[in-house]
């Protein structure tokens, strides 16, 4: 059994090494637009939305990593039947597996997707058309899990790419509604 635990111990400690060369930390910050989707969508259009984080690209591969990251993230949408805007920013973690193409020594094309979670951490207040006023989170979810995807291009240290993210769990349990993004990101590695 000691054998078997310092082989695992030795093989992952060759790979975090070999995996610290390409490792990076990275400041990254977006726009773009968020809005819903689902069956009750119907009547609502997106708003501006934005992102800023740090994360940190694990270099498994020259073609291969893992990107896990941590972001304030702001969603919402906009309806007719609410006077403004519904707006929610969550603090969200994405993990992204990441293909990497070469397409010259400095340049190189990103094709990444993976899960996130995110938890509500304020929202604005809701004056529905009968004249109640509720805060977003009393009427929606704090929590938030979904996929997402996107592609960007790594050029030396500056990324620059467009994602896009769909929310798997309900706003509500009545509401049939997932919150969606999609928009630029830029980034620096360090």
């Amino acid at each position: 059994m000691k054998k078997v635990l310092m082989m695992v111990a030795l093989a992952l400690t060759t790979l975090t090494m070999s995996a610290q060369e390409e490792s990076k930390f990275a400041v990254n910050a977006g726009v773009g637009f968020s809005g819903i989707a689902g069956s009750d969508a119907d009547g609502c259009d997106n708003i501006i939305s934005f992102k800023a984080g740090l994360s940190y690209d694990l270099g498994l591969s020259e073609s291969f990593s893992v990107i896990p990251g941590v972001e304030l993230v702001s969603k919402g949408y906009s309806e007719e039947a609410i006077d403004g805007d519904i707006r929610m920013t969550y603090l969200q973690i994405p993990v992204f597996a990441a293909f990497k193409l070469n397409i010259s020594d400095d340049m190189k094309l990103a094709i990444k997707a993976g899960p996130y979670a995110s938890y509500g951490l304020f929202g604005s207040d809701i004056e529905w058309d009968y004249g109640e006023t509720t805060n977003v989170f009393d009427a929606f979810e704090k929590f938030d899990a979904g996929v997402i995807a996107g592609v960007s291009l790594e050029i030396s240290d500056f990324v620059i790419g467009a994602e896009y993210s769909r929310g798997l769990t309900k706003l509500d349990s009545e509401l049939k509604a997932y919150n969606q993004t999609y928009g630029l990101t830029f980034g620096y590695k360090f």
